[in-house]
């Protein structure tokens, strides 16, 4: 069953939303979901508590040490960011930059995108003069490195931060039933626009503005998946601040105000609007591509066939579980298996590898490693994959009740 077949089961007995606003790895995704139906007065309390605790948090911070500021008391910055790290989990670049903005007050939001090839001293200042740049400075001087300097180029400084990788996108993209080959394409693509970089990190937030309309209509989607893509984002922020803002931008009806959705660029540059097509992905990156052609130097990955990469792929997560290279914790950090195309390989990847770190984990940490198992359980009984819900169940028997 798809996940919209499910959907359309269950959306008859089910109230609750999602919020979407992400970056990707290239781009990214946020969701958020609620399980009460929505009235003023359960969602005035909530977004108030959030507000409030947002500011709690501002006055904690020595802003006289910084010219970087947060904005008004009405707005809350959430910085996200699409990360480009190895399989290897070292040098996360900071690929996609976009803050987005809540106003609480007439719940309108700004997305402010800052090119990944912007300018960015890093420290201590012995790098090549090419390499001094924003991506560049979350992989070699650290993400709170990083975010101190796209803060400083937006002009405000983040309330949250929330990352997104290559593989949490894919299964994000997955469960929403985008394509994910084509769309991973459509926004990691630059070379085939004049302008390069500033027209990708534009059409990154046109793809999120779309996204996050289409998954802000009717009553958004069931709350059983929310644990699922929840834990595709990684943020400081709180489920129940995410849930308050998604309530208000629910209430107040952006969904029918397009245009409170802005969308602006630092430093500006003049791109074009440009919308990824679905329905036609396959022919819209083909165009794409045609521009390529014989341009492309011999390092470059996409001079290699899907199945080139795939097949890497799965040599190296074979190697990991063999102790050959890498970590066990790293692929599960980084939920690998998400790349691999294949449905039966991936989830024979994800189990595998659920079982391994549990074992692991368990030696240390029984609850931890009882909860880590259960949240693959409700995963796989979410998505309807009942062959791996049982697997998961008998995994799960080996460490109810062992310390």
């Amino acid at each position: 069953m798809s996940f919209w077949q499910f959907w359309q089961r269950e959306k008859r007995g089910i109230t609750m939303l999602v919020f979407a606003l992400s970056g990707t790895a290239i781009a990214c995704t946020y969701f958020w979901f609620r399980s009460v139906p929505l009235s003023v007065s359960a969602v005035t309390p909530r977004v108030n508590s959030a507000v409030d605790a947002v500011l709690a948090a501002r006055n904690a911070v020595a802003l006289s040490q910084d010219d970087v500021q947060f904005g008004n008391d009405q707005t809350v910055n959430i910085l996200v960011l699409g990360m480009d790290s190895r399989k290897e989990g070292i040098e996360q670049h900071c690929d996609a930059i976009h803050m987005v903005s809540v106003n609480t007050k007439d719940w309108t939001v700004l997305v402010t995108s800052v090119p990944r090839g912007t300018y960015a001293y890093i420290p201590p200042g012995n790098y090549n003069d090419n390499e001094y740049y924003l991506s560049n400075a979350c992989a070699f001087a650290g993400i709170d490195y990083g975010v101190s300097q796209i803060e400083r180029v937006v002009g405000v400084k983040a309330d949250y931060v929330a990352t997104v990788g290559f593989s949490q996108l894919l299964g994000i993209l997955r469960t929403i039933e985008l394509p994910t080959t084509e769309s991973l394409q459509w926004l990691r693509t630059r070379q085939a626009y004049k302008i390069g970089d500033p027209q990708r990190s534009k059409n990154q937030a046109v793809f999120l503005k779309d996204v996050a309309l289409k998954l802000l209509e009717g009553d958004g989607i069931p709350d059983v998946v929310f644990r699922m893509l929840y834990r595709f984002v990684d943020t400081d922020m709180s489920e129940s601040t995410a849930r308050a803002l998604y309530d208000g931008l629910l209430l107040h009806t952006i969904r029918d105000r397009p245009h409170d959705i802005a969308l602006v660029m630092k430093p500006h540059y003049d791109v074009k609007e440009i919308h990824f097509d679905p329905e036609n992905a396959s022919e819209q990156i083909d165009a794409l591509l045609a521009k390529l052609r014989g341009r492309l130097n011999s390092f470059d990955l996409a001079n290699r066939t899907i199945d080139d990469v795939q097949h890497d792929l799965g040599v190296y997560l074979e190697n990991v579980l063999d102790g050959k290279e890498g970590s066990i914790s790293d692929v599960v950090s980084q939920q690998l298996w998400l790349q691999v195309e294949d449905e039966g390989q991936r989830e024979a990847f994800q189990y595998r590898y659920t079982e391994a770190y549990a074992l692991k984990l368990n030696e240390s940490n029984n609850a931890a490693a009882v909860q880590y198992v259960a949240d693959y359980i409700l995963e796989k009984h979410t998505l309807g994959l009942l062959v791996w819900e049982m697997k998961g169940r008998a995994l799960l028997e080996g460490f109810v009740g062992k310390k």
